[in-house]
Order: structure tokens, then C-alpha cells, then sequence
């Protein structure tokens, strides 16, 4: 990066990037609905029944959600340790993310294991099941809540390097790599997609074939998804250091969307089909494609305070901590209505929606309940 050239000025909010980081994590529940009425398939919570095209659903969605939240997230960090203090910002983030974090362990992930065994075995199997895996498996704890843990080995890592290398805090991309990027948008995209796509491909396979997934590494740690959303943080922090780039990221483009819709068809279509290290290689090309798709989009639909938006960018957080829960009991509930399982599984996301921005309202009330699920309330965002 070059250090000469800086923002003399401050700019007026970009108000898309919260919405849009709102946008995919409620995301969320139509992901984990359709997770739970896969035709043929079983999942965490058993709901007995199936919709067709929810497993399409599922995998469309799963491209690009975390790969654009985690861009998005380096965004942020690099927008912000421009203004701040390394270990100040570091602290925040701890606050923000860790506090929820651990109370949401031991308030919703048990709750949330309940409705799972007591949907998928009888009474007494139920309970020594929820006993036995609370015990000793680490991916029973964390569940949904896995995101926080990456997310706070990249912004160790980001506030590492801010306070460790002079000028990096406010270093911008050099002019002339950022002005080729900006102008051959698609072409750096597709070069980008291949580059990371290697990386997941080979990277991600190596971890594997190494033995690594374990209870503690991969279940606890979750040093896989750290390797695969590594680069779409760092890709977040360059993009918001180039000027020419960022321009045109943000740029509805007619190109993008017609090989967005091939590459998500491809992904879909070969997911089963071909080995996991090239099927990674390929869904890159989508989640890449996707994420400039989406980022458009929302740059048009939400470039100004828009007062309902703002509300759930504000609730999504504590809304994407109580959603899967949600969820989970709705599921294991709806076993005994007698509906279509298409109509329950629209009311399970709709009624999810309800109950988790309900959930918010009672916390945003409460200065004890803001600090233990959402790390201190803080305002909707406003204009600069």
C-alpha cells in the first residue's frame, strides 16, 4: 500500500455497507429454514418434511452470504483503524462481539440444542444426548456463533499490523494498481476469483488431508473457516483503501449479473458432482461475482438514511443471535401442525423474524440486556 496519499477530508457515510452487512446476516433465516425442509435430507433440527428447491435454496444462498459479510467486515476495520487507536478499536470489538458471544453460548445455544434432540429422538435419548455432546462437543457449543470467532482472529490480526507497521493504519492501494483495477473491473474480478479460489481449493483440501479437523481445531477454533474467509477480509480492507476500485465496485454492471447467473448455475449444479477441492474452486466465481452483484444493488436501494432500514441494521446483530434458536423450536413445533410444508416453512421464517426483532426491542431497553447481546447499544447510524 501507499502511504503518501490520504483522505484529507472526511466523507459522508456510506449508508449501503450497514445495510447491506444487515441484509446478509438476516440472510440467516431463510438459510437455516431451508437447511431445515430439505427434501431427503437431515439436518440439525428435524422438521419430518420437505419443500422442493429448498436444498437450491440453501446452497444459493450459502455462495456469497459469509464471503461478502467477511469483505465487508474488512471494510469496516480498515475504514476505522484509519480513526482510530489500534488497541482502542481491538477493545470495541472484543466488547461488540465477545460479550454476546459468551452469553449467547450459555443462554441460546442450550436451548436451541434442546429443540434438536428432542425433535430427532424420544424423551430420555433426548436428555442424555443434550448432556453428552454439551459435554464434550465443541461444535455443539458454538453452533451459529462461529462467524465471532473468525472474525476476531482478523481483527487481532488487522490491529496487529496497524500498530506494528508505521503508516499502515492509513495506507491506501497504489494509484496505479487501483486505476487498472477500477478500469478493467470484470477482468480483476474474474483474476481475483481465480487466485482465491486456488487458495480455498488448495489451502482448505491441505487442511483436511492433514488430519485437522478435530474437536478442538476445527469444532472450537474453527481454523477451516478462517483459511476460506482470510482473503475476502483482506480483499475488504484493500477495497476500501482504492479509490478507482471502490467506484467501481459499487457500480451496477450488466456483464456481472449475466456470469453471476452462470457461475451460481455451475456451483449448484456441480456441487455434488466433483471433487470438494474443485467444487471450492468453483463456487469463488460465484461468491465473488455474487458479492459485486450484491454491493451494486445495495449501493442503489439504500445510498441514503432510510429510517426502517436503518432500524433492523440496527436489531440484525441480536436478530442473527436468536434466529437460529428461533428457528430450531418453530421446527420442532411445527411437526404437530397440520399444514404444507411449504406454508410452515414461510411462517417459520416470517414468525422468526418477528420474535428475534421482538427479542431486540426488550434489549435495546435495557443497558444490562444491550451490554450481554449486543456488546452496548448503540444508535442507528445517521448521516456524517
Amino acid at each position: 500500500m501507499d502511504t503518501n496519499s490520504t483522505a484529507s477530508a472526511k466523507p459522508q457515510r456510506e449508508h449501503f455497507w450497514d445495510s447491506l452487512r444487515a441484509v446478509l446476516m438476516l440472510l440467516g433465516i431463510p438459510y437455516h429454514v431451508a437447511l431445515s425442509y430439505m427434501v431427503g435430507r437431515q439436518w440439525i433440527v428435524k422438521s419430518g418434511e420437505g419443500v422442493t428447491g429448498f436444498i437450491e435454496l440453501a446452497r444459493f444462498i450459502s455462495l456469497f452470504r459469509m464471503p461478502a459479510f467477511y469483505l465487508i467486515a474488512g471494510y469496516f476495520a480498515a475504514m476505522l483503524l484509519a480513526r482510530r487507536e489500534p488497541a482502542v478499536w481491538l477493545e470495541g470489538r472484543f466488547r461488540r462481539l465477545g460479550i454476546p458471544f459468551v452469553t449467547s453460548i450459555i443462554v441460546l445455544v442450550p436451548v436451541m440444542n434442546w429443540f434438536c434432540e428432542i425433535s430427532n429422538l424420544p424423551l430420555q435419548a433426548a436428555i442424555d444426548s443434550w448432556i453428552g455432546n454439551s459435554l464434550k462437543s465443541g461444535g455443539y457449543w458454538v453452533r451459529h456463533l462461529w462467524f465471532i470467532i473468525v472474525l476476531l482472529y482478523f481483527c487481532c490480526a488487522i490491529a496487529w499490523l496497524a500498530r506494528a507497521k508505521t503508516g499502515f493504519a492509513k495506507a491506501r492501494l497504489p494509484e496505479r494498481i487501483d486505476r487498472l483495477a477500477g478500469r478493467h473491473m470484470v477482468a480483476a474480478l474474474l483474476v481475483l476469483a481465480a487466485i482465491v479460489g486456488l487458495w480455498e481449493a488448495l489451502a482448505v483440501e491441505a487442511f483436511y488431508i492433514a488430519g485437522l479437523n478435530t474437536n478442538i481445531i476445527q469444532e472450537i477454533l474453527r481454523v477451516d473457516q478462517t483459511i476460506i474467509y482470510a482473503p475476502w477480509f483482506a480483499l475488504g480492507c484493500f477495497l476500501q483503501r482504492s479509490r478507482e476500485t471502490v467506484a467501481q465496485v459499487t457500480r451496477y454492471s450488466h456483464l456481472v449479473a449475466v456470469l453471476a447467473v452462470i457461475a451460481v448455475v455451475l456451483a449448484i449444479v456441480t456441487k455434488e458432482q466433483v471433487h470438494p477441492a474443485l467444487f471450492r474452486f468453483i463456487e469463488t466465481f460465484a461468491a465473488m461475482l455474487m458479492t459485486q452483484l450484491s454491493i451494486s444493488i445495495a449501493a442503489h436501494l439504500f445510498d441514503r438514511p432510510i429510517p426502517v432500514v436503518q432500524r433492523f441494521t440496527a436489531a440484525s446483530f441480536v436478530i442473527y443471535l436468536f434466529h437460529l434458536p428461533v428457528i430450531c423450536g418453530l421446527v420442532f413445533a411445527g411437526q404437530y401442525v397440520p399444514l404444507p410444508p411449504l406454508v410452515k416453512a414461510v411462517a417459520v421464517m416470517v414468525l422468526t423474524l418477528l420474535i428475534s426483532y421482538a427479542a431486540w426491542l426488550v434489549i435495546e431497553r435495557s443497558k444490562a440486556l444491550a451490554l450481554m447481546f449486543d456488546g452496548g447499544m448503540r444508535p442507528a447510524p445517521v448521516a456524517a
